[in-house]
């Protein structure tokens, strides 16, 4: 997968942030919902947000394992927060589970998600070549 960031467009300054990405020779598209800070019991991982993203990316990288894919096939990520202060820890997490790769993401800060406790919801797409 090649990374593409040209001069034409923003630099936004975040080591593991990508404009774009060619997925070539893909085979296969696995699209995941949004993923909530739920544990396979069904429980919130934790009122804070930091622990509701660890869950979401938990369990994206469960759901890839199950779909015979890791989190280097994932090649977008769009994040979904309801508070602007959480910016920064989710960037540090998001690092922390991904390390160097690149992966294209968008970020939005929303009012609401679908209950008051969900403070992070992250939607994922991965490819599989």
């Amino acid at each position: 997968m090649t990374t593409h960031d040209p001069d034409t467009v923003p630099d936004l300054g975040i080591p593991t942030f990508t404009q774009g990405l060619m997925a070539e020779g893909v085979r296969d598209w696995f699209l995941m919902s949004g993923q909530i800070g739920l544990r396979p019991d069904g429980t919130l991982a934790g009122e804070d947000t930091e622990a509701q993203i660890r869950q979401c990316f938990d369990n994206i990288a469960n759901l890839l394992a199950d779909a015979g894919l890791g989190l280097d096939d994932l090649v977008f990520l769009r994040f979904y927060l309801t508070d602007t202060a959480d910016i920064a820890p989710m960037r540090a997490i998001r690092n922390a589970f991904l390390g160097t790769r690149k992966v294209p993401s968008t970020l939005l800060v929303i009012t609401a998600l679908a209950r008051p406790e969900f403070k992070v919801e992250i939607e994922a797409v991965a490819a599989r070549r």
